[in-house]
Formats: structure tokens, C-alpha cells, sequence
């Protein structure tokens, strides 16, 4: 088949701005991965209804997920409240979001994401998004080419993505949005390890959990978030394509294993912006948010890093914090929009 294939959606929503559409990528980046996960990836679009406003193309928002959730779930409708999608429908039309381009990325995987980086155990997603998706988006869609009116958007596991994958490809994207972006492993991740280790290893190590999640009894167990989230963060970080994981903590002491976690500090955005200040330098414009009262702690690792980055982006760097938790993220996409139309002008 065709690489990628632009398809007209049924009118499921009455849109003021926008039309539906999927973008279908045959993702040569996923194919044969690890976890058999599908190559043919689905991803709704909102393609602003009219013609363009000049040659040069819509701006594009990429919007990336959090762990567990997927570009679909932006149409997902629920008793008593709107859509994502609706939501960003209204914004735009009263100029509180830009009339652009919006790209809901499908990247699920079988153990719930995948950071959007290139794995060992999970599969190429890096490669996927940003050879795969990005031309077919190019191609398909009337979509500017002008990086700096590209925009990488996503909250927890997808701001970890948007500062990835700006920092790696700043050609791609040159506005960045990150909410409470996974950082600061110290003190989002080795607690989380230490917790689920112990369940881990009793249900049978990486292995038993996959029995577990895929028979449907991890669902139902208090600790599935944690042991999940372990699980998974291992294999994007340190795992092998036999999905077995390195883990940077002693499973008998619980002290740390200092070259293991060397190996996850590299993945840190603490860690890896640095070294791509060259990159980083590239961008128009990024905006930091996070929550006071975040479960993971992130809000001391997104103040680690708007100090970071403030060093290299000066006043093109925003950073704001609300009083809430990890879990009202969704509701500073809003925000988030605004910020955007005076950005990808």
C-alpha cells in the first residue's frame, strides 16, 4: 500500500473551524518492531476548513500523548463534558488557539507509550514521528514547510517527547510546548522502581507482567500504574529486543547500581538538553508548565529546567506553574493553545 493515505472521517463532530481527517502512515520505522505493534498508524487530524492563507501552508501542532493515552483519545466523548478536540475547536474560534494544522499522534504501544524515542525493546518511534509522520503530514496536508511555525505539543510522557524530539531535530519543529514533562529521574522515576521492583519480580519478572496485562488481571491490582509505568520505562530506557530490563536498583538493598543509572540519566532531559544547547538554540520559542502539587515531583525537575534552558533561549523561554496535580494537566492544553497564537505567526 501507500505509504501514507489522507482519508475523509465522517461528521462526527459539528466543527466551526475545522474538518476531520485520518492521516494513515505505513511507518517503515515500525515495521517488525519488538512488541509486534502495528506499522499502519491512524492519526486524526483537524485540517482547518477553507482554503490556506497563503502558499506557504497552515502551521502545524503536533500533539503528543501521555503514558496510557493515544491521539484518539482527543474524539473520545464522555457524559457531561467536552472533547479535547471540541475544546480547541471553541478556543480558535473565539482567538484563543491558532487556526492551524493539528496532528493527534497514534504511537500507542503494547505496554502503553513509548517516550517517542528509539528503543531497543519497544521499537523506532523517534524514527517514526520524525521521518515517517512529518513527511506524510508535508505531503498529504497543507501544511507549511517553515519550521519555525512547526509546533511539538504534549503533557507528562508527551512533554517528554516535545523536548526530545525538538532537541534532536530542531529542523523539524521550532516551537516546543512541554507540560510537566518526565524529568528529574531521581525523584519521578527511582521511587517508582523501588515500589513496583518487589511486584515485579513476585509476578515473574518483565515477563509474568506482560502475562498479567495482557490477561487483563494487572488492571485490577491497586499498584498497575506503578508496576506498568516501571515496566515500561525500563524497556524505553534499558531494555533489549528479548524485553528483558536493566534495572539501575538493587533488587535485594535497594541501592542504586551506579553504572545502570548512568546509562537512564542519559535519557534525563536534565541531562540531554545540554548537550544539545547547539540545538536548543535553534528554537523560536518553548513554553514549560507544571503543576505545584505533582504526584511525580515534577515540578522540581521543570524548574531544573527552565533554569537550564533560560540559559540558552533567554525570553524565548516561558515558564508557568498552576496549583494542581500531575492529573489536571489536560486541562493546561488551553492555556497552552493561547500561548501558541502569537508563536506560530
Amino acid at each position: 500500500m501507500e505509504k501514507s493515505v489522507l482519508k475523509t472521517d465522517l461528521a462526527l463532530f459539528d466543527f466551526r473551524s475545522f474538518d476531520i481527517r485520518t492521516l494513515d502512515v505505513e511507518s517503515e520505522a515500525l515495521a517488525g518492531n519488538p512488541l509486534g505493534d502495528p506499522s499502519l498508524r491512524r492519526n486524526p487530524v483537524l485540517v482547518p476548513k477553507g482554503s490556506r492563507p497563503s502558499s506557504s501552508g497552515w502551521p502545524v501542532v503536533l500533539m503528543l500523548s501521555g503514558f496510557t493515552g493515544n491521539g484518539w483519545s482527543a474524539f473520545y466523548k464522555k457524559p457531561f463534558e467536552l472533547t479535547t478536540a471540541e475544546i480547541l475547536d471553541r478556543a480558535v474560534a473565539i482567538g484563543e488557539a491558532p487556526l492551524a494544522i493539528y496532528v493527534f499522534c497514534d504511537a500507542m504501544t503494547a505496554w502503553g507509550g513509548s517516550q517517542f524515542i528509539d528503543s531497543a525493546a519497544m521499537g523506532n518511534y523517534e524514527t517514526y514521528v520524525s521521518r515517517d509522520l512529518v513527511t506524510a503530514v508535508k505531503t498529504k496536508l497543507p501544511a507549511t514547510h517553515d519550521v519555525s511555525r512547526w509546533c511539538v505539543m504534549g503533557g507528562s510522557s508527551g512533554g517528554y517527547g516535545a523536548l526530545h524530539l525538538a532537541s534532536s531535530h530542531p529542523e523539524l519543529f521550532g516551537v516546543v510546548v512541554a507540560i510537566a514533562p518526565d524529568s528529574f529521574f531521581e525523584a519521578s522515576l527511582l521511587g517508582e522502581i523501588r515500589t513496583a521492583l518487589p511486584v515485579i519480580e513476585k509476578l515473574g519478572a518483565v515477563a509474568g507482567v506482560k502475562e498479567e496485562l495482557k490477561s487483563g488481571r494487572l488492571a485490577k491490582r491497586k499498584d498497575w500504574h506503578v508496576v506498568l509505568n516501571a515496566v515500561a520505562m525500563g524497556l524505553c530506557y534499558s531494555g533489549d529486543a528479548s524485553g528483558s530490563v536493566e534495572w539501575p536498583v538493587d533488587s535485594r538493598s535497594g541501592n542504586v547500581e551506579t553504572r545502570e543509572w548512568a546509562r537512564w540519566l542519559e535519557h534525563d532531559p536534565l541531562v540531554f538538553l545540554p548537550k544539545r544547547s547547539v540545538n536548543v538554540a535553534k528554537w523560536k520559542a518553548c513554553l514549560l508548565d507544571v503543576g505545584t502539587r505533582d504526584q511525580f515531583h515534577l515540578q522540581y525537575g521543570t524548574r531544573q529546567l527552565a533554569d537550564s534552558l533560560t540559559e540558552t533561549l533567554g525570553d524565548r523561554l516561558s515558564s508557568t506553574e498552576f496549583d494542581g496535580t500531575h492529573f489536571d494537566i489536560g486541562e493546561r492544553r488551553a492555556d497552552a493553545w493561547k500561548w501558541l497564537t502569537s508563536r506560530l505567526v
